[in-house]
């Protein structure tokens, strides 16, 4: 029997490069130590295991040239331990064991003596001294100490040799001090060098230059400073908003990484030159820089380590890089501007070194961007009464000259505000080659005019501001004009902003400003009809981004499923929605919303053809932010005054240094151009990321899906993530959308089966209807529906009940969930799910989800408990009631004060599927994506229900449908199971009629108790057995899982214990293991064989653990 540990995912708490074959970076996550390729972003050879529940707070790498010795030697360190391999492209190979120290190791160096036939490790420790250990004897020789013997944060040790070794000790006073070591003997003094003094914070960490010339710090004081030990002069770096936590000095720049989440780059001056983003949580712990590959490697708390190209353009100030400004000529304008005045209405960039503009006054015009820096300005068109031009589209074809060279024209289209849409084909010259102009609209009814790029040139399409479409057919380039084939009439009435078209599957979508995507037929039938069709929809999927406006569709591919579409809205989503047409009626279903944190804003998303990286366009407050979603790093930021102004952009396939922006501003164009071709890879190494990013804070809640190796996850970032252990390695796969408000995921609940209220089989395919559901701060409840597919698990949302306020930033009484547990149960063949969920006012609610209507009931409340509720767990037993064998449903509740109450929801549920579920039906869901539209419930004859009366007054009331609530007492108490809180519970059915509880609590106990559910009216409960394990373990206990054969019991002591369950339901401890995630929230398990389980914990981490039994 024995218990073995997994891969870890958590903070990265130490980094260094490593001379292999390849340029190699080593890192140190939690107690394992990874080796990656620089060049391949994967890694050399699977995990080494370091020490047993201790963190690697430093890793040192050095090449050897001896024969006797390995070709490289790696020192790691982590609290008082220390240990040495021997590092190859094969793997690493433990080497030698340094006993523990008493103190903490604050910095190990490596040196060799003897001709290079013997390394000698040098030793900082917490207590301001320096030991020598040297490998051949396997002791240490020498020790160090400073003369003023105080305690440290900091240490840092520099020289090539250990005569000229000098010591950088930051102290518990805030100062910096800077002593050499001294003499030869086993014991020796040293004396003091420099004194460094400015901090008004703990020193976090300290940096040396690479001639030992500068020493740099970074502090509590949110700064850096950067001391000259030659002139005594000294350059402070502040702009981070929180508490700096690394350094790195380089010849041409600095480098800090902060708890912020950010890097800055700043100039020998002190100049903040660049802010890096891209990483989540608690912050940024290690930042290394390579200067042979410009290459800046950070690691932080959220698991992910990071690359970045800091080549000698980063030097540069962005202003004086990349921006280019002109000004138009605006005529004779007094400053004050009304409807006549002359401005820019439209910009749009045909390439890198292309922009049209569209003005108030009718002008079209074209700016080149010339390599010299000057713009040369065309005017191509000016409509008649200079009539403004409101909406602008081009597209480029491609087209092949006689001659066989590719042609380099244009097709543009326009709209003006007389209602006159424009059709022009311009030259490289900017002349127009051809034209055609028609009237679309009446005046001031014409808001758009689109190319769809996956039908050519062939169409045009222009919108109404009461949601129509019009479909233009171009006749080629001739005198007749476009043709009329079809008017596509929204019914939700709201202006449509974009869209996409398909022949091939015969659908047109559009996304209107109110968030909402329409699905039209389209076919080649249209083109055959003599006179415009009108074409009603077909379907709609109203909401799919709240209430804020579609910014971009597309329709990306086809499968089985249906077709599928990809929508960008200013909420910040990435909607994909599946449309599939059948005979009779359409599906329109939503698998995925993803929310990029980073962007409030989503203008597009973009897949590069030439990798898998996925590109976000977007705003942030008044930034336009490009973002690499793939790999959660920010590539770009620019101050531009927010979204609503006219902007355009064009992204080549390397980002990084092909990108361009256009933005207006106080009359003026303001051109942000960063574009290079050529394929020089010295220029810029494409960022990636070589670990991908997990929680950047606690894990609360983690569950195993049934029977596989898939993780949920849900964390202190308001996230939920979905893992996968495979192949011995534990990597994150998707994160789910973010919660309302960005408020914490306090618990998880996982429903894989439907219920029956009889015991016979329910009818339902549970795999079919596998939902999680989620909770947390600020009262929000969320739940998705899950996909078992082969090789993956897609998550699609299904709704969020919440009485948080977007406008104040709260909920009306402050109240979060603490604990959750869901059951599902079938009713006229549609599951519904009973949401049991913890107040943080120690009042638990019972409410149902019907799935088909997606639609919120409170159908009860339980109250007992004076204190809160922090775990909850259900079972489900067939009882005998009144001669009749039923699905009886219970609900187990542990408390701060030791009790565990157990709820019979049996009558609850049944009223409620039977009855309550009917009113239910009729009522909309609550506004928001996926929603059916309108501030307020009501029902769809437009009818207000009357239990809505109070809803519609107060808007802050409980959204809940049901105010009458059944209020209800527990069947059963048991007292003093733990001394102090019940921090976790988990129930299992041992046979058909009884109940196994196992509890854990501050008390640093378990507790076992065994329930019979007797036969008769109501079917009484009595307690078979009750055990209490003392010091199960030696600090709280805040995880348990058991079966019918076994208990696994996580606690604050950093261990899992594993417990037999004897026949006389006695617990055996059988073995336990050191795990490496600190401050433990909770624990999941599940059979993965015959003869082994498979367990995760989760808190400062995940972690996964295999039990052979």
């Amino acid at each position: 029997m024995a218990l073995e540990k997994g891969p870890y995912i958590g903070d990265v708490t130490a980094l260094c490069f490593a001379a292999l074959p390849s340029r190699a970076v080593l890192a140190g996550t939690g107690a394992q130590l990874d080796c990656y390729n620089l060049e391949m972003g994967a890694r050399y050879f699977p995990s080494v295991h370091v020490f047993d529940g201790i963190r690697v707070h430093g890793i040192v790498a050095a090449a050897v040239e001896s024969s006797a010795l390995p070709p490289a030697i790696v020192a790691v360190h982590g609290e008082g331990k220390a240990k040495l391999f021997r590092l190859s492209s094969e793997g690493l190979e433990p080497w030698q064991f340094v006993p523990r120290f008493s103190k903490w190791i604050l910095d190990v160096q490596i040196f060799t003596k003897d001709d290079g036939h013997n390394v000698v490790l040098a030793i900082g420790l917490s207590d301001n001294t320096v030991c020598l250990w040297d490998t051949s004897a396997k002791k240490i020789v020498s020790n160090f100490h400073c003369p003023e013997r105080c305690l440290l944060y900091s240490m840092r040790l520099c020289g090539d040799s250990i005569q000229s070794l000098q010591v950088a000790a930051g102290t518990i006073y805030n100062e910096v001090l800077v002593w050499a070591l001294g003499g030869k003997g086993s014991t020796c003094e040293a004396k003091i060098v420099h004194r460094l003094c400015g901090h008004e914070g703990s020193i976090y960490r300290i940096t040396w230059s690479t001639d030992g010339c500068f020493l740099g710090s970074v502090s509590d004081d949110r700064s850096a400073r950067i001391w000259n030990l030659q002139t005594k002069a000294v350059i402070v770096l502040f702009g981070h908003t929180a508490r700096v936590w690394d350094l790195h000095i380089d010849a041409k720049m600095f480098i800090t990484a902060s708890e912020d989440c950010t890097c800055g780059v700043w100039s020998l001056s002190g100049e903040l030159l660049r802010t890096l983003k891209g990483h989540t949580g608690r912050g940024i712990w290690r930042c290394i820089f390579d200067r042979q590959l410009s290459m800046l490697v950070t690691a932080g708390a959220d698991s992910s380590i990071k690359l970045y190209s800091l080549s000698e353009r980063a030097l540069i100030p962005t202003t004086a890089k990349e921006m280019v400004m002109y000004r138009i000529d605006t005529g004779k304008n007094d400053g004050f501007l009304d409807s006549r005045s002359e401005y820019v209405r439209c910009l749009c960039f045909e390439g890198p070194s292309s922009l049209f503009i569209a003005t108030n006054q009718g002008l079209l015009q074209r700016a080149s961007l010339l390599p010299s820096g000057d713009v040369k300005q065309v005017s191509i068109l000016q409509t008649p009464e200079r009539s403004p031009l409101v909406c602008l589209d081009i597209f480029k074809e491609q087209l092949v000259t006689p001659e066989g060279c590719p042609s380099k024209e244009v097709l543009v289209a326009c709209g003006g505000g007389q209602g006159r849409a424009t059709v022009l084909r311009i030259t490289s010259e900017g002349q127009i080659a051809w034209q055609s102009t028609w009237i679309a609209e009446a005046e001031r009814q014409l808001l758009g005019a689109f190319w769809c790029k996956s039908l050519g040139s062939r169409f045009v399409f222009t919108t109404d501001p009461k949601g129509g479409v019009r479909c233009w057919a171009m006749n080629g380039e001739t005198s007749e004009g476009p043709r009329h084939l079809a008017y596509f009439k929204s019914s939700l009435s709201s202006r449509i902003v974009c869209m996409d078209a398909s022949l091939e599957k015969q659908v047109l979508v559009c996304g209107d400003q109110k968030g909402s995507l329409l699905f039209f037929h389209f076919d080649s039938v249209l083109f055959e009809m003599e006179d415009p069709a009108v074409v009603e929809e077909l379907d709609s999927f109203r909401g799919a981004h709240g209430i804020s406006a579609v910014a971009n569709v597309s329709i990306s591919e086809f499968s089985n499923e249906g077709t599928k579409t990809i929508s960008t809205g200013r909420d910040g989503c990435v909607c994909e929605v599946f449309y599939q047409r059948g005979q009779l009626s359409s599906v329109l279903s939503c698998h995925r919303v993803e929310k990029i944190a980073a962007i409030t804003v989503l203008e597009s998303v973009l897949c590069l053809s030439g990798s898998k990286r996925r590109i976000g366009l977007g705003f942030s407050a008044a930034d336009f932010v490009l973002w690499d979603i793939t790999n959660e790093v920010e590539l770009k930021r620019i101050s531009c005054g927010g979204w609503k102004r006219p902007h355009s952009s064009f992204v080549g396939e390397l980002p990084e240094t092909q990108f361009c922006f256009a933005f207006v501003k106080e009359q003026t164009i303001c051109i942000c151009r960063n574009w290079d071709d050529s394929d020089d890879s010295s220029k810029g190494h494409p960022l990636q990321a070589l670990q991908k990013q997990s929680h950047g804070r606690e894990v609360h809640s983690i569950l195993f899906f049934p029977d596989t190796d898939w993780l949920f996850s849900g964390s202190e970032d308001g996230r939920v993530q979905i893992s996968r252990y495979a192949q011995e390695d534990l990597t994150v796969f998707a994160s789910l959308e973010e919660h309302v408000g960005g408020s914490a995921v306090r618990a998880l609940a996982l429903s894989t089966r439907v219920y029956n209220s009889k015991t016979e089989a329910s009818g339902i395919d549970d795999m079919q209807h596998a939902v999680l559901f989620s909770a947390g701060a600020k009262e929000v409840l969320t739940c998705w529906e899950l996909f078992d597919k082969p090789e993956q698990i897609s998550a699609r949302w299904l709704s969020t009940h919440s009485t948080f306020s977007k406008k104040s930033g709260v909920n009306k009484d402050d109240l979060r969930y603490m604990a959750l547990t869901v059951f599902a149960v079938e009713s006229d063949g549609v599951p519904v799910y009973f949401v049991v969920a913890a107040m943080s006012n120690a009042i638990l609610t019972v409410k149902a989800f019907d799935s088909s209507s997606k639609t919120w009931s409170r159908i009860a409340v339980l109250q007992h408990h004076k204190c809160p509720v922090l775990t909850l767990h259900h079972a489900v037993l067939p009882c005998f009631s009144q001669g009749t064998l039923a699905n009886r449903f219970f609900v187990f509740s542990g408390c701060t004060d030791g009790s565990i109450a157990v709820w019979d929801l049996t009558n609850s549920v049944a009223s409620f599927t039977v009855g309550e579920r009917e009113k239910a039906q009729g009522l909309r869901p609550l506004s928001g994506r996926g929603s059916q539209g309108g501030k307020a419930r009501r029902r769809l004859n437009h009818q207000r229900h009357p239990s809505q009366q109070q809803i519609l007054k107060d808007p802050q009331s409980s959204p809940d449908l049901s105010q009458d609530a059944a209020v209800l007492s527990p069947v059963l108490v048991l007292s003093c199971c733990h001394q102090s809180g019940v921090n976790s519970l988990y129930v299992c059915a041992t046979s058909s009629s009884t109940l196994s509880i196992v509890s854990g609590g501050d008390d640093q106990s378990l507790h076992s108790s065994v329930l019979s559910m007797q036969e008769g009216a109501g079917s009484t409960i009595r307690v078979l057995s009750r055990q209490n394990v003392a010091n199960a373990h030696s600090s709280a206990v805040k995880g348990v899982w058991s079966d019918s054969e076994w208990i696994f019991s996580t606690g604050l002591d950093q261990r899992v214990r594993c417990w037999q369950i004897a026949q006389d339901n006695r617990l055996t401890h059988s073995c336990s293991c050191i795990i490496d995630v600190p401050e433990t929230e909770s624990i999941d398990a599940h059979r993965s064989s015959e003869s082994s389980y498979r367990i995760t914990v989760a808190g400062r981490g995940v972690q996964v653990l295999n039990l052979a039994v």
